[in-house]
């Protein structure tokens, strides 16, 4: 019911305001008859919420009518499986601007706002079309890289222009780097958050996506700030404010102090000691339980990435790096032809690969240390594998 109200309520002010301009077409700006600025979110600690929000917020103040619009993802509990396979659905959701303050500020996060500087036609033209995609129901496809909120934002604003186009200005150096580098940027020291984003990003971290696909919330402000909206003889600054603090932010997401670099150098250490203790000591059955152990954690982290890379649809990626150490493959092979005499030169064969892979490290931006360390495990166990056959 709620909804149905807040939707018959946009419609009556999207009426008022055309009949406002019809009766009134001197009326100037500067009466701000209408407002529209852009929200941007520090970021929380939820892996969806880690690179902050944007939103547009629209407001009446002769109708006392104040809403934030929201590119919201639909993933109550029950359909928390859909965010992780990549079939979670988004749209855009009005809220009061107090309500949504409310939960904000509830989660220590802080909210800056931009008023934009969009003539009344244009602020209207905006809020009719935010109005019309209220009607529909979740239907965007959530996608880190082509299809989150700030896609969504820019998309929204620059349907209210009229004759009128967005230009980009200057824009921050990193914006000039490839995705991965970019991505990295965005993670803001959360390792762990790099660490799991460069996992299925794949072959999408070496192109060079659009400007908005590269903009994480924050860095769409400071991008936007050295835009222009241009005419065919026309251009004015995208915001007509300076940044106005609406919330402080008070809860600061904290990085893990142990890095997956430690963790998965811890890891390699300790493969490196039980193929010593293997060949020095003796100790078979040991280096065989590990051997059995890494086999199935291979595989189980191959089978996630082909479902992502060509199944799932949250990082848009159709080629993952990845899945040359990490693939069903190598217990296929094992299963089928383990018993064979030739097999040990499976593991031969398979050493060299992992060993190549490594050396790409500095030729591929999805590639980094933390992960071929893992890469750099399997293959000391491989080479082990091999001689001891």
């Amino acid at each position: 019911m709620r909804k149905y109200l807040t939707l018959l309520v946009l419609w009556v002010v999207s009426a008022l305001t055309a009949q406002a301009s019809d009766e009134n077409t001197a009326r100037e700006d500067s009466s701000r008859f209408i407002i529209a600025s852009l929200l941007t979110a520090t970021p929380a600690d939820a892996v969806y919420s880690g690179f902050g929000h944007s939103i547009i917020r629209m407001q009446c103040p002769s109708e006392k009518l104040d809403y934030c619009f929201t590119f919201e993802l639909d993933i109550s509990n029950e359909k928390l499986a859909e965010y992780f396979t990549g079939q979670a659905k988004a749209a855009l959701v009005a809220v009061e601007t107090p309500e949504f303050l409310k939960v904000y500020g509830a989660e220590g996060r802080g909210v800056v706002e931009r008023e934009l500087n969009l003539s009344l036609h244009e602020k209207q033209q905006l809020w009719k079309n935010l109005d019309t995609e209220l009607t529909k129901p979740p239907h965007l496809e959530f996608n880190f890289l082509t299809s989150n909120c700030v896609t969504a934002t820019l998309l929204m604003i620059e349907s209210g222009l009229i004759a009128e186009r967005l230009e980009w200005g200057t824009l921050p150096d990193i914006l000039t780097h490839d995705n991965g580098d970019v991505l990295r940027h965005h993670c803001g020291g959360d390792h762990w958050n790099e660490f799991l984003f460069m996992t299925f990003f794949g072959s999408s971290s070496d192109g060079h996506y659009p400007t908005e696909m590269k903009l994480s919330p924050t860095m769409l402000a400071e991008t936007l700030a050295s835009a222009k909206i241009v005419g065919d003889s026309t251009a004015r600054p995208v915001f007509s404010t300076p940044a106005h603090t609406l919330l402080k932010a008070t809860h600061i997401p904290t990085p893990s102090p142990i890095s997956p670099m430690v963790v998965f150098g811890l890891l390699l250490a300790i493969i490196l000691i039980i193929t010593v203790l293997e060949w020095v000591c003796g100790m078979k059955k040991l280096a065989k339980t590990t051997d059995i152990i890494l086999l199935a954690l291979q595989t189980i982290a191959g089978l996630v990435l082909i479902y992502t890379s060509y199944i799932g649809n949250i990082f848009g990626t159709h080629w993952n790096w990845y899945l040359i150490p990490a693939n069903p493959l190598p217990i296929i092979l094992w299963l089928a032809f383990h018993k064979n005499r030739q097999f040990h030169n499976i593991y031969l064969f398979y050493t060299i690969i992992l060993a190549l892979f490594v050396c790409l490290t500095p030729l591929l931006s999805q590639l980094d240390i933390e992960h071929q360390l893992i890469t750099a495990a399997l293959a000391v166990r491989c080479a082990s594998n091999y001689y001891r056959h």
